[in-house]
C-alpha cells in the first residue's frame, strides 16, 4: 500500500485466511497514519452491515480506538481524528460509483460477486491523485471467473519473497503463501512517445495456514489453535476436495455441481497442454450461427478414431459476425492443401432475408475459404439433442476419442456449466450484455459446434448408437 507503482493488489485465498480482516486493518492504520479516505464496495449496499462493516467496527473495539474513530450508521462511514474517511457503498449506487475519483484507495470486497463491466468502472474513474490503488479480495470459487481469465492468466506468475525480514519482524510472522507481480509494459504515451510501465499489480496468496488465529502463533504467546476449524478443513478433503481445493487451499476451482449435461467430461483426462496444428493433417471447423455473445468457430484435427480439438475463434461485439470470424481463421491457419471440412447447424442452410437471394450461411464461408478447397458436411437432418448428448457422454467422452487443447476456455467452460434440462436437452440459461444490454444464452454455443462435428466425424459410430451402441459393442466399460 506504500509503493505508489502498485496500482491493483489481488488478495486471493481460502476461508479464515484474515484476507478481510487484515485489509481492514490496513486501511484503518492508514487513516490514522496517513489521512487516507477510503471508498469500501460490495454489490449490493444491502450486504454491507453485517458483513464488511461490521468488521470495520470489530477491529476499531479491539484496538479499543473508539476514541480516534467516529462511526456513524446512516449513512455508513468512519470518521478518522485525521480527517481521513471510510466511505461504504454497494455497487448498486451510481452515485457512489461516480465519485470514485476522491478517493485515494478502493477497497472491493469479495469482489468475485462484482462483474467484470463493475471492475471497469472503478478502473476508469480511478484517476487525478497519485498513489491511487484499487484492493480486492476473493475466494478463487470458479476457475472460469473474469478475474481468473482476464487478469490472472495475463500475468505471468513472477514469485517474489513471501516475507519481510526488515530487522524488525521475524519472518515467520510475516510469511504467505504465494506472492506474484505483473511483468513491466510498454505503451505509447500522449506525446508520442515509448514508455515504460512499472509493474502496477500484485497478487497475495493466503490460506487458513497463515492465520495465527486458527493454527496458532509461531511463538505461541497469542493466537489460537482452531482445532474444529482444521478437522472441519480435513473432513473437506476427504469428503469433497473441490470445495477442499478452494477454500482450504485457495486455489481455482469450481464450486457448483451438478446436473451437468455433458456428465463424462473431466477436465484432468480431457484437457490437454496447448496443442499444436499439424499441417500435413486436414483441417475440420464448426461453426454456431449465433452472434451473441460471438460467433462460435472451433478448429479440430483428427485421425482415425481420435479427435482434438487445437483452437476456438470467439470474437466479441463488433467483431462478432462470420467476416470477422472467417478474417481471424485466415490470418491463424493458412491455406491447407490436406483439405478443409465445414461442419456445423443444418438449419443455417436456410435463406436469409438479410443476405441476397440464394445466400445463407454457409455459402458465405464455402465462397470465402474457396482456396482452401472446403468440403461441407452436414446432415440430412439435426440429430435429436438428448441423443446426440446421450452418445457423446457415453462413447466419445467415456472412450477418451476427444481431447481439447488449454487454450479453448469458452470450450471447456461449456463443457463444465451447460446443464441438462428436464427433457433430457440442454438447459439454455440466459444473461445479458452489461454494455450492449443484449440478451444471449450463456453457455452451449462451443458444446453444440462439438456436437455438429461429432455426429459427422464419427457418423459410423453415431449411427451404431442410434440402432442400439451397446449391443454393437461400441460401448465397453
Amino acid at each position: 500500500m506504500t509503493d505508489e507503482q502498485i496500482r491493483f493488489i489481488w488478495l486471493v485465498g481460502g476461508s479464515s485466511s484474515g484476507k478481510t480482516y487484515e485489509t481492514v486493518q490496513a486501511i484503518l492504520y492508514d487513516a490514522l497514519e496517513n489521512g487516507t479516505d477510503t471508498l469500501v464496495f460490495r454489490k449490493t449496499d444491502a450486504s454491507i452491515e453485517k458483513t464488511v462493516y461490521k468488521d470495520f467496527c470489530t477491529v476499531i473495539d479491539k484496538w479499543d480506538a473508539r476514541d480516534e474513530f467516529k462511526i456513524l450508521k446512516s449513512p455508513k462511514q468512519i470518521r478518522c481524528c485525521s480527517g481521513a474517511v471510510i466511505d461504504f457503498a454497494g455497487m448498486d449506487d451510481p452515485e457512489k460509483i461516480k465519485g470514485i475519483s476522491q478517493y485515494k484507495r478502493v477497497y472491493c470486497n469479495e469482489v468475485s460477486a462484482f462483474d467484470h463491466a463493475d471492475f471497469k468502472q472503478i478502473r476508469k474513474r480511478l484517476r487525478g491523485q497519485a498513489g491511487q490503488q484499487f484492493i480486492g479480495d476473493l475466494n478463487p470459487i470458479d476457475e472460469t471467473h473474469w478475474i481468473k481469465v482476464d487478469v490472472f492468466d495475463n500475468m505471468e506468475h513472477n514469485p517474489r519473497p513471501t516475507t519481510l525480514n526488515n530487522g524488525i519482524v521475524e519472518p515467520e510472522f510475516t510469511q504467505i503463501t504465494d506472492k506474484w507481480m505483473n511483468s513491466p509494459a510498454e505503451i505509447i504515451n500522449p506525446k508520442g512517445e515509448r514508455e515504460i510501465i512499472p509493474p502496477n499489480t500484485v497478487v497475495l496468496k493466503s490460506t487458513y495456514l497463515n492465520n495465527f488465529w486458527v493454527v496458532g502463533s509461531p511463538c505461541g504467546t497469542f493466537g489460537f489453535y482452531d482445532l474444529q476449524t482444521i478437522a472441519d478443513f480435513e473432513s473437506d478433503k476427504a469428503t469433497d476436495y473441490n470445495f477442499y481445493k478452494i477454500y482450504a487451499l485457495g486455489d481455482w476451482g469450481r464450486l457448483t455441481k451438478g446436473g451437468e449435461f455433458y456428465k463424462a467430461f473431466d477436465p484432468s483426462m480431457h484437457v490437454v497442454p496447448k496443442i499444436d496444428y499439424n499441417p500435413d493433417l486436414p483441417l475440420h471447423i464448426s461453426f454456431d450461427e449465433n452472434v451473441n455473445p460471438y460467433v462460435s468457430l472451433s478448429v479440430y484435427q483428427a485421425q482415425g478414431d481420435k479427435a482434438w480439438k487445437i483452437d476456438e475463434i470467439c470474437l466479441r461485439n463488433p467483431k462478432n459476425t462470420l467476416a470477422y470470424t472467417l478474417k481471424e481463421f485466415r490470418i491463424k491457419y493458412p491455406v491447407n492443401k490436406s483439405g478443409l471440412m465445414i461442419y456445423g447447424d443444418r438449419t443455417s442452410l436456410k435463406a436469409d432475408t438479410k443476405l441476397e437471394h440464394g445466400q445463407n450461411f454457409y455459402t458465405i464461408a464455402l465462397s470465402a475459404l474457396n482456396d482452401y478447397n472446403p468440403s461441407l458436411r452436414l446432415p440430412s437432418k439435426n440429430p435429436p439433442v438428448a441423443m446426440r448428448g446421450n452418445f457423446i457422454n457415453e462413447v466419445i467422452l467415456k472412450k477418451h476419442m476427444y481431447t481439447i487443447s488449454d487454450v479453448c476456455k469458452n470450450t471447456i467452460t461449456d463443457y463444465l456449466y451447460v446443464k441438462e434440462h428436464s427433457d433430457g436437452t440442454k438447459l439454455k440459461e440466459k444473461a445479458k450484455d452489461s454494455v450492449t444490454k443484449v440478451s444471449y444464452e450463456k453457455y452451449g454455443h462451443l458444446t453444440d459446434t462439438d456436437d455438429y462435428f461429432f455426429c459427422q466425424y464419427f457418423a459410423k459410430e453415431f449411427s451404431q448408437y442410434q440402432r442400439g451402441g451397446r449391443k454393437s459393442g461400441i460401448i465397453t466399460g
